[in-house]
């Protein structure tokens, strides 16, 4: 199909639509066509020779009437059929492309007369999300990524609650991929017992409905966001899912770290500082935990040895083991940066090599690591670069695009729709899992239960187990 400057809106319209307009065309025909049949009657019985002939025309042109008047009325109620039946992917397909390409609505993409107007394919990943595809054979790949403002507004009727919220070039720049859906959609998970957090499986964290961390194809999370941003909660809620796991046979933990000595700290299993500030316990607690993955991995070691095959810890039979280091930019701050002659091992270093070995090698004992951060900084003093890239699975609470550019790397955000206004537990997500590689918005669970208290009962069960 060429583009035509002087193109009327129905060659864009949907194909049902287009079919109800052929009928009220065939109706308004047959509506004439029996006025004349009507007119000659009035005009020329008085003065014909012949009323017979007359009559004979007037009948011709009521049966032409009748015919047309029938094939319009089918083709009427044939179009609203096919609309009410057309799928919501179909609809959507003519709605954008009425929006880009009809004249009347300005032309976006500056394409010229008899020019080939790019394909636009539309389908539904899942309820209230599409997917929708724009060639660029007429157009450059920036020229029809710069098509998602203009396909927002014509988002109207019933896609009104719709917006892009997404855009992707593919590797070939064949195509640019726009991800739309319903923005008033509410798939967090509200759970008003603890019970109702129960996860999927050992291997899986819930999000919100539809998204899950994977933790057999991800690693050690890195959780950011400002004060108020719901980050601790989220945390929390993925932590009380590793808890109702349970422990398993091979010393599986879950280790809280909380050097703020707030409301974290005053909960059963916590590790926190002394009164004193001093710092010895999380540095013990920090050097179990690293020593847990040696175990670990060793079982699966001997594992694979008796059968001759790798043997992944989620088929042994292991729980997640789940390290939470709360404020992890404030606790580096309490190790000094040179060790003294008496205890060597009391240092900076010491910590942040505990942390890099058991966010890079853990996973594959199935041990992971939650790295919270009140600033997405990478500067000196805050989260060493290396560990901002072992860290896979990453969350930016209440999220704001000067942090996320700390977080992820520009060419990721440049795909993103304009950011939106933020509340507690909004925030957005990725994971090196396959499936949650692009960057998107997650509503983390509302707990309506008393969450600390649960926790607490949580950790005692676990441990006494």
């Amino acid at each position: 199909m060429r583009y035509s400057s002087n193109a009327p809106a129905i060659v864009y319209a949907a194909p049902g639509t287009k079919l109800s307009v052929l009928g009220a065309v065939l109706l308004l025909i047959a509506g004439c066509l029996l006025g004349i049949g009507h007119l000659i009657i009035e005009l020329f019985s008085p003065i014909a020779t012949e009323p017979s002939g007359v009559l004979t025309v007037h009948g011709n042109y009521v049966a032409a009437a009748i015919a047309l008047g029938a094939i319009g009325g089918i083709a009427v109620i044939a179009g609203i059929a096919i609309n009410s039946k057309l799928p919501a992917s179909k609809k959507l397909r003519a709605r954008v492309r009425a929006g880009i390409f009809d004249p009347r609505f300005g032309n976006p993409l500056h394409l010229r007369d008899g020019e080939v107007v790019p394909r636009v394919v539309c389908k539904e990943t899942e309820a209230g999300r599409f997917e929708i595809s724009i060639s660029t054979l007429s157009s450059s790949v920036d020229e029809v990524a710069k098509l998602a403002e203009c396909i927002s507004a014509r988002l109207c009727g019933r896609f009104s609650r719709y917006a892009v919220v997404l855009t992707e070039a593919d590797v070939a720049s064949n195509h640019v991929t726009f991800f739309v859906q319903d923005v008033t959609l509410h798939h967090e998970i509200e759970a008003s017992s603890v019970e109702e957090m129960s996860p999927p499986s050992a291997y899986e964290l819930r999000v919100q409905d539809g998204t899950n961390i994977d933790l057999r194809t991800s690693g050690s999370m890195l959780v950011a966001g400002k004060t108020r941003s719901g980050k601790t909660t989220g945390v929390i809620a993925l932590l009380i899912q590793a808890l109702l796991s349970g422990p398993d046979e091979y010393g599986s933990q879950v280790l809280i770290i909380d050097p703020k000595q707030a409301e974290l700290s005053r909960l059963p299993h916590v590790v926190s500082l002394r009164p004193d500030g001093d710092a010895h316990a999380i540095l013990e607690a920090l050097a179990l935990f690293a020593e847990s993955i040696k175990k670990r991995q060793s079982v699966l070691n001997d594992r694979s040895a008796e059968t001759g095959d790798a043997v992944h810890w989620w088929d042994a039979g292991f729980h997640v083991s789940v390290l939470f280091l709360d404020e992890y930019v404030a606790l580096r701050t309490m190790f000094p940066k040179r060790a003294s002659k008496e205890d060597p091992d009391y240092c900076l270093a010491t910590f942040d090599g505990l942390v890099k070995r058991i966010v890079t090698m853990g996973a594959s004992a199935g041990c992971y690591a939650i790295i919270s951060i009140a600033e997405a900084s990478v500067e000196e003093g805050g989260l060493p670069s290396m560990v901002r890239s072992a860290c896979s699975t990453r969350i930016l609470f209440r999220p704001t695009l000067p942090e996320a550019r700390l977080i992820w790397d520009a060419d990721r955000l440049a795909d993103l729709a304009a950011p939106r206004t933020y509340g507690p537990g909004d925030a957005w997500f990725s994971s090196t899992d396959g499936v949650h590689d692009r960057i998107s918005f997650v509503h983390f669970p509302v707990m309506r239960f008393r969450v600390y208290r649960e926790l607490g009962r949580l950790l005692d069960l676990y441990f006494i187990k």
